[in-house]
């Protein structure tokens, strides 16, 4: 039996990439599961070679890890802490055409994937859209035109699986280019290493620096704060770009099964939008060390920088590893296409300085609890430790129980069809959670004012 029909299903560390389907499809079934997650089910079919689906999928633990496949794909390029290979990093946004206001921040990835096409280096490309199917509202799709590229989704939080487009991929000849969260493109690479079509075919893979993947209950929450019930959502726009707001206070909009449209609102006035809860969070997403992407040809996302993050228009900020990538930006740059300035490494981790504390320092931890329970758990490059403030790990463990309690918390609610009983289960845990936080910061400032003082 393979470790992930031993241990990686079984253990709920199976983030849905559908890799294990694609590889063996009598053993293994991408579904979603009753918390709105798409996972793998194993079924009783006969595998031909099962060993394989432990050495692509992202959480087996097994195969080369990030830093292996980067050094294979991208020989001779610096390595940067936390970004991985960088041949160059920007901050800006895309001026030329409606990128921009397409776009879920500066316009950046989908400038990116328009030139990949529209110079015919590729000549389809695989990004997340809008399926038009309330069940699974979000889908890869793939586009062989330039402008399809422009109205593909915004950020889509929300369970998607590479399961069916692979399929297309490998009966379908041509050079494709594909949007991939971290985990999914870590997958990818190693899949790539043993099948050569999809090796052959896949030539760009854009990552998406990560937070986390959302399950449906997400989408369903906020919609339901908006007057939308669970099982009415026809659509929803995370991203919804707010006059006079931040650019991280993302507005949503949800249009119902009969077309009504509701009035955007800012993700941070509604319960589930704060991401450092942890709310409706997987499994998975906590043992995953990798923000940026790093084995993707670059890695573009928001930059949640002082100086940028009051544009409500949006900014992007991008790493780029593979050579005709840093190309097409310079060329970019020079036609005043793209408004973009150089950014250093530090400045780049920076600008997801949360999510870098709780995928290293928060998943050393995680792995130290573990391993003190004798749990499995896939290995990471991250090592176990409990070497930090108490503070600290509270943050973390607190956040566990909240992923583990909004999961139920909402299946509940939506079974009784009362949204308060959300709020209710959950509340107490997010208080404990913010109360160590305020009298944290709290502490800090007073430590700050007395070496003041004392400097004085």
């Amino acid at each position: 039996m393979t470790i992930v029909s031993k241990e990686v299903i079984p253990g709920d560390f199976c983030i849905g990439c559908g890799l294990c389907t694609y590889l063996e499809p009598s053993r293994y079934r991408i579904q979603m599961d009753e918390f709105g997650m798409l996972k793998a089910t194993l079924l009783a079919g006969d595998a031909r070679s099962e060993n394989r689906v432990d050495d692509v999928c992202p959480f087996s633990g097994v195969g080369p890890n990030e830093d292996a496949l980067s050094d294979e794909l991208f020989p001779g390029v610096p390595t940067q802490k936390f970004l991985g290979k960088s041949l160059a990093a920007y901050v800006g946004h895309v001026d030329a055409g409606g990128f921009r206001e397409a776009g879920s921040s500066g316009g950046l990835a989908k400038w990116v994937l328009y030139r990949l096409l529209k110079d015919q280096h590729v000549d389809h490309v695989i990004q997340v859209a809008y399926s038009g199917d309330p069940n699974r509202i979000y889908k890869y799709t793939t586009n062989s035109d330039p402008e399809q590229v422009i109205g593909g989704s915004k950020s889509a939080y929300y369970p998607v699986t590479l399961d069916e487009i692979l399929d297309r991929i490998k009966t379908n000849p041509g050079r494709y280019a594909i949007t991939a969260l971290p985990c999914f493109a870590t997958g990818l690479r190693r899949l790539m290493r043993i099948d050569p079509t999809v090796r052959d075919r896949v030539v760009i893979v854009v990552g998406i620096i990560c937070g986390h993947l959302k399950s449906t209950a997400f989408t369903e929450g906020l919609a339901w704060q908006l007057g939308v019930p669970p099982g009415t959502v026809a659509s929803i726009d995370f991203r919804v770009k707010l006059d006079g707001k931040r650019a991280n206070e993302k507005g949503v909009v949800v249009v119902d099964q009969h077309g009504l449209r509701t009035h955007a609102r800012s993700s941070k006035e509604l319960f589930g939008g704060n991401w450092g809860h942890n709310l409706f969070k997987y499994k998975a997403c906590d043992y995953c060390d990798d923000v940026f992407a790093e084995t993707a040809d670059c890695a573009i996302g928001d930059a949640w920088l002082p100086g940028w993050i009051d544009d409500h228009r949006g900014t992007s900020i991008i790493v780029v590893r593979n050579q005709l990538l840093l190309k097409l930006i310079e060329d970019g740059i020079s036609r005043a296409q793209l408004s973009l300035q150089s950014l250093s490494a530090d400045d780049a981790r920076s600008s997801q300085r949360g999510g870098l504390l709780h995928r290293n320092e928060g998943l050393s931890l995680r792995l130290h609890d573990d391993d003190l329970a004798n749990r499995w758990r896939p290995q990471k490059r991250t090592q176990p430790s409990a070497a930090m403030s108490r503070y600290r790990r509270h943050i973390y463990r607190t956040r566990v129980l909240l992923r583990e309690a909004s999961h139920v918390a909402f299946r509940e609610a939506r079974a009784d069809g009362d949204i308060k009983r959300l709020y209710s289960q959950l509340n107490a845990l997010i208080a404990r959670l913010n109360h160590q936080s305020v009298w944290r910061r709290l502490l800090t400032r007073l430590v700050s004012t007395l070496r003041t003082q004392e400097k004085a």
